[in-house]
């Protein structure tokens, strides 16, 4: 049995600069990595000529208009299938900060270009989910969840009004892989709808357009930290890229974080933020490896440790 896999990212540094009210104008970059948490679809055609789809609910329909997921609905609109048992399977919970929203949407594409006997190339697949997400569904989202999806890997992605530009940070093995070793994931257990907190600094980008700026300058920084092994100083930037995010609404920080993030400064890891638009979903954490042992014994279950994912969204074999 085949299925596909398109990987959920973590955001280190440029977010919200990828966001057409700002790429628009000005020279968007972020640099993100994928990681090794999946959403999966699985494909399977059957003998009823309905629509049998399953994510974290059940939907059979005789005709694609009447879906009712929005994404899947506007996505399928595209194809002209029946007689098909769509199944959706996350590794993680979605509206966590962690693309899941770009990762689904990739991967269904993914899977039905796939299903249809065609090999949809990495651009086209990132192209085709943001046209999905930004343009159809006019989601007030950013670009680099769907090309980090797609593209797989720990990247530096920059852009424009017209392109989007991909690079894999060139730098050895050794050092992506202390940087991959220094990063734990915490969950804050809320869960939030980031269209709504994007949707209220959309509307406040003119008034925050110089914390934009400042956000967007922290790349080069980051990247330069990369280059050096200097994963300290990679920690203090993505706590001062936490700090401005913080700036743009009062919705981006809740009361509740307080209590995590004294438990984190008490370790006194090298730096942390919360992942996606805010108010709930995950913290990422860069520290050192003694650090990272406390920060297990202290959040237990909420305590997560990834992977980076180089590959990106593709087909896999699965077997029964």
């Amino acid at each position: 049995m085949k299925g596909f896999i398109s990987p959920l990212r973590i955001s280190f540094v440029g977010g919200g600069t990828d966001m057409p009210f700002y790429y628009n104008k000005y020279k968007g970059e972020v640099i993100t990595t994928a990681i090794n948490k999946y959403t999966w679809v699985l494909i399977n055609k059957w003998q009823s000529k309905n629509l049998l789809l399953k994510y974290s609910k059940s939907e059979l329909v005789d005709n694609k208009k009447k879906i009712k997921h929005r994404l899947i609905k506007e996505i399928m609109k595209n194809y002209n299938f029946s007689g098909l048992d769509i199944n959706f399977i996350a590794d993680l919970p979605n509206r966590a900060g962690l693309g899941s929203s770009s990762s689904f949407t990739v991967a269904l594409i993914g899977a039905l270009e796939k299903f249809k006997g065609k090999n949809i190339n990495k651009k086209k697949l990132a192209k085709s989910a943001c046209d999905i997400e930004i343009k159809k569904l006019k989601d007030p989202i950013g670009k680099q969840d769907q090309y980090i999806s797609a593209y797989g890997g720990l990247c530096h992605i920059i852009f424009r009004k017209n392109s989007v530009f991909v690079k894999k940070i060139n730098i050895q093995k050794k050092k992506i892989l202390n940087f991959e070793k220094s990063i734990s994931l915490i969950n804050t257990g809320i869960i939030r709808s980031a269209s709504k907190i994007l949707k209220k600094q959309s509307k406040k980008a003119k008034k925050n357009k110089h914390i934009y700026h400042e956000i967007r300058k922290l790349v080069p920084k980051f990247l330069l930290a990369l280059k050096n092994n200097d994963i300290k100083k990679c920690g203090n930037i993505i706590k001062e890229n936490w700090n401005l995010k913080k700036k743009l609404d009062d919705n981006v920080y809740l009361k509740k974080f307080s209590l995590i993030e004294k438990k984190l400064n008490r370790i006194g890891v090298f730096g942390y933020k919360l992942l996606g638009a805010g108010s709930g979903g995950y913290y990422c954490v860069i520290s050192n490896q003694h650090q990272k042992k406390k920060l297990k014994k202290i959040f237990k279950k909420n305590f997560l440790n990834i992977k980076f994912d180089n590959l990106g969204a593709r087909e896999v074999k699965i077997s029964t």
